[in-house]
């Protein structure tokens, strides 16, 4: 029976990818309705306020749901939200049994849905592909345990850890196809995050290839291009973090929304930022550099999970910038570790990513 759980739960987390950077800030969920070991229906939630997966593969099974085997990666939802609860739709099918990888860490539905399955005589099998499902989900499980938003943080740097060369230059380290990965990967956050001096220099449009997510600009002092490319197309999706202090609105296109952050060490603080985004609805965000940037989201620890491309050329130089600036650590035994490791080669390059222990 577990092989055959497994082999179908996989079938399950595989199709709750395909909502990947589409759901938020609800969960990426599949699900795999089966019958005599054939699969009679599938769904997965595509995007936020439309049918969730469980939803979505009853009405395709119909009647035939009856005496069959639910698989879903996440707890069935209990609560009212944008739509009816799925649990209730799940009693109503006629569906035996269900199969569900992790219970939902929401607190308006933890074990609230296996609980009321099994009081309607519906077998329940839990923690199934447990590990894979929370690593598809790792976002929202983020959330909701700590209020906060998701870090990723994404280098292209040379084999030496470099980002420009001893004069300044920086396009392009890595190659075509590294990029585009980049920018697909783009597609599965919420928001893009840049430093001020990452604007100045490289004036970026910061979208994906499917999606045009938030872009963010931290900037102590505000000195930036009004003529950016962000300003001019995307200024009614572009955030800029700001010190507190005097009115600065007439310095910057009126649709550009400005927050002012108080100060930790003279710089924006980082983690009041994070606060506000998330209360913003911000559920992720995907921070591009640049050096001094990623070093402070580093120091402080606020990385979950970082992408590291990694170009075969070898730049040298006391003044080629480092590709993680800020303060660095002081000690070996305080550096940031990387587990879950994956290692993946790109045309000439290498992507190496991973989350950051903790």
């Amino acid at each position: 029976m577990r092989k055959k759980d497994i082999y179908f739960m996989q079938k399950a987390i595989e199709l709750a990818k395909k909502g990947q950077g589409k759901t938020s800030p609800n969960p990426l969920v599949g699900a795999v309705i089966v019958k005599d070991n054939k699969v009679i229906a599938k769904g997965f939630h595509k995007r936020c306020g439309l049918a969730h997966a469980e939803v979505v593969a009853l009405k395709k099974a119909g009647a035939k749901a009856k005496g069959a085997t639910l698989y879903v990666n996440l707890e069935p939802c209990f609560h009212f939200g944008r739509t009816p609860p799925c649990v209730d739709k799940v009693v109503e099918s006629g569906i035996k049994r269900v199969v569900i990888a992790v219970k939902d860490p929401n607190p308006q539905v933890k074990g609230k849905s296996i609980n009321k399955l099994r009081r309607n005589k519906i077998k329940v099998s839990l923690g199934i592909c447990k590990k894979e499902a929370k690593a598809v989900n790792e976002v929202f499980f983020k959330n909701i345990k700590d209020k906060f938003p998701f870090v990723a943080a994404k280098v292209a740097q040379s084999l030496d850890g470099k980002i420009t060369t001893s004069l300044g230059q920086s396009k392009w380290i890595t190659t075509d196809k590294s990029r585009y990965l980049a920018r697909k990967l783009r597609d599965n956050y919420d928001a893009i995050l840049v430093g001020a001096e990452t604007l100045r220099k490289d004036n970026p449009k910061l979208n994906g290839v499917e999606k045009i997510p938030y872009k963010i600009i931290v900037s102590s002092s505000l000195d930036l291009p009004k003529n950016s490319y962000l300003f001019k197309n995307f200024a009614d999706s572009t955030f800029i973090f700001t010190l507190k202090g005097p009115k600065v609105k007439d310095k910057l296109p009126d649709k550009i929304k400005v927050f002012q952050i108080k100060a930790n060490k003279r710089e924006v603080s980082l983690k009041k930022m994070l606060r506000k985004l998330y209360q913003l609805g911000v559920m992720s965000v995907f921070v591009e550099g640049g050096s001094d940037t990623l070093g402070r989201f580093f120091d402080q620890g606020l990385v979950d999970k970082a992408y590291f491309f990694i170009a075969p050329k070898v730049f040298g130089g006391k003044n080629s910038l480092t590709s993680i600036g800020a303060g660095g650590v002081k000690q070996i035994k305080k550096s940031h570790r990387l587990i879950n490791l994956k290692i993946r080669k790109i045309g000439a390059d290498i992507l190496v990513w991973g989350n950051l222990k903790r």
